[in-house]
């Protein structure tokens, strides 16, 4: 692991939706509902896992609780919300050993995303293969280099 995250209080499988679901609570400034999801998609005829992240909000309308991906709560605790995000990973590839989805909710959320696995590339490539998608091509994964989404997978150790 990279640093030390947050509890969750909640990890649910449903083998039913296939869907793998944690919840925790960001502590900066304010203590706000965090969820992190992984739900089964298909892209350009590939099976990936999508990984969602946001706050954990309340349907005014309809009382559900659903991920919003688009808030910024800029809450000063980043990098705990990024570790415990990133833990999430390992139980994902216990129960399925598929590749990883990774696309921000704007592109420069994806930049962001990049600007992490940059920083902490030497605690992540022993354990992670990543990959982006760039001009119609899926290339190893490079600092130097913008792309639209990211695939991370598993090394076989």
């Amino acid at each position: 692991m990279i640093g030390e995250p947050y509890p969750f209080l909640s990890e649910d499988y449903s083998t039913e939706s296939d869907v793998l679901f944690f919840t925790f609570l960001s502590q900066g400034e304010k203590v706000i509902p965090k969820a992190v999801a992984f739900t089964p998609i298909e892209k350009t005829g590939n099976k990936y896992y999508n990984w969602g992240f946001g706050d954990l909000v309340i349907d005014d309308a309809t009382g559900e609780f659903f991920v919003n991906d688009r808030i910024e709560s800029n809450n000063g605790d980043v990098k705990s919300v990024f570790y415990t995000v990133v833990s999430t990973l390992s139980t994902l590839f216990d129960i399925h050993p598929e590749t990883v989805f990774i696309e921000g909710s704007n592109r420069q959320r994806t930049k962001i995303y990049s600007g992490l696995i940059i920083r902490h590339w030497r605690q992540i490539s022993p354990f992670y293969n990543i990959m982006g998608f760039n001009n119609g091509k899926i290339k190893p994964f490079r600092s130097d280099m913008v792309f639209d989404y990211l695939l991370i997978s598993k090394k076989k150790l």
